[in-house]
């Protein structure tokens, strides 16, 4: 018998949760069958199974979250084992003449899954069960699992219930210092904490648990805003030409076939102009700009899960053709849920565009550990002068977020500038 472990699915994972078993307990399993899809911390992928068998056991229960390096099910031969009957509790004792365990004290019992639990006896005498990680984190931060009301299947308190009560801690609010003896004391007054707030919630507002991958977006983007020094440089473009160009290398695309997008351009324009300004395709680490030697641009995805940046590798290299092939092929991946790690990573730099959402201007986060993102807004019909007259072109709004650590005010305009030079100049993106 086999143990199929929580893979390293993308290049900064560092645990995986199970977000749903597509085979159950007794399953015949055939080598590279999907066994379950992992959410990790760039989006939900799949569990293959490396060789076939019978699935006999299922470790990590939909929910739960582990890190990489654990069994998460069992595959052998042969029937599932049938586990040997538990002995029937013995009564409860009367409470004269047993003493009584503390309510704190853990106790070590099998789980239904075959794998070690937490489990502890509230204040009721009932049971309360907790995941490995959950416990580990209860341990860290001195909290009594037995006040801790489990979300997980069949109560099982997981790492989701223990970060709510980290929350709740940090929320509550400071203790009021006692008054001077000369003074009388103030009346207390009655306060709700955090808990009392949470089981009450108002009437006209929903609340909904964020996703393991909406949960790991929010803390990436928060961590990149407290510690990257982002700062912001815009640029107009005149894509009139760009536009033209565009309807006649689609002209004779077939139905099925793969048309330029605007993106796509914008994308080809970014890459040449990284190669001229290679400072703007670094990183910043260990107090050191490391530049990468290939340029791999991330396109940003809207998804139902929220966000994901498939990568372009090598896009400098390739033709505005490929490209549009290329994108094309990760969106409809990335929509379907069906990413590879491989799709994901390696990322040097990165476009979010929201053009077609008639955005008129925004900033984006940088994505990190990349050092800057292009944000395209939508292309409006404007009235510019040209040779004293007013002429109706097409104008963009791009804006570049940048890492202040290795990227200064006038290279990020210099780079706008050869971005903006290819983009009305758009034959030289062909070439």
């Amino acid at each position: 018998m086999s143990e199929v472990t929580m893979p390293r699915l993308s290049d900064t994972m560092q645990e995986g949760t199970i977000a749903h078993w597509l085979k159950k307990a007794g399953d015949a399993v055939k080598k590279g069958d999907i066994l379950a899809e992992v959410e990790t911390d760039k989006a939900t992928m799949d569990l293959e199974a490396y060789e076939a068998g019978t699935l006999q056991q299922i470790l990590v229960q939909e929910g739960e979250t582990v890190p990489i390096g654990q069994a998460v099910a069992l595959i052998g031969t042969g029937a599932v084992a049938q586990k040997p009957e538990q002995p029937a509790p013995a009564p409860a004792a009367d409470r004269t003449g047993v003493e009584e365990a503390p309510a704190t004290a853990p106790v070590q019992a099998e789980s239904t899954t075959g794998s070690q639990e937490a489990v502890e006896k509230r204040d009721n005498g009932a049971l309360v069960k907790a995941s490995p990680l959950a416990r580990r984190m209860a341990e860290e931060h001195n909290i009594d699992l037995s006040q801790v009301r489990g979300t997980g299947p069949g109560g099982r308190i997981v790492r989701d219930d223990i970060e709510d009560v980290l929350e709740q801690q940090h929320a509550a609010p400071a203790p009021t210092p006692p008054a001077p003896a000369s003074q009388p004391a103030a009346p207390p007054q009655e306060v709700p904490g955090p808990a009392a707030q949470l089981a009450a919630p108002p009437s006209d507002v929903e609340i909904s648990k964020l996703s393991r991958v909406q949960m790991l977006i929010a803390r990436r983007l928060t961590e990149s805003k407290q510690t990257i020094p982002h700062f912001y440089v815009s640029s107009e473009v005149d894509m009139t030409d760009a536009l033209a160009m565009r309807q006649v290398l689609n002209a004779d695309v077939d139905e099925d076939g793969v048309k330029v997008t605007v993106n796509d351009l914008i994308v080809k324009a970014c890459a040449l102009a990284l190669e001229k300004f290679p400072e703007v395709n670094s990183t910043f680490k260990d107090d050191q700009r490391i530049q990468y030697k290939h340029i791999n641009i991330g396109i940003a995805v809207d998804v139902p899960s929220g966000l994901v940046v498939p990568v372009i590798r090598d896009t400098n290299i390739k033709g505005v053709r490929s490209i549009a092939r290329e994108a094309k092929a990760l969106i409809a991946k990335a929509r379907a849920n069906k990413l590879a790690p491989a799709d994901l990573e390696g990322g040097t730099f990165s476009v979010s565009n929201l053009g077609m959402m008639d955005a008129s201007n925004f900033i984006a986060v940088i994505n990190p550990p990349q050092a800057a993102i292009l944000a395209v807004a939508s292309t409006r019909k404007q009235f510019v002068p040209v040779d004293g007259q007013p002429v109706i072109r097409d104008l963009m709004t791009m804006t570049l977020s940048a890492d202040h650590r290795v990227i200064y005010g006038a290279t990020v305009a210099r780079f706008l500038q050869e971005v903006k030079r290819l983009l009305q100049n758009p034959y030289n993106l062909l070439g």
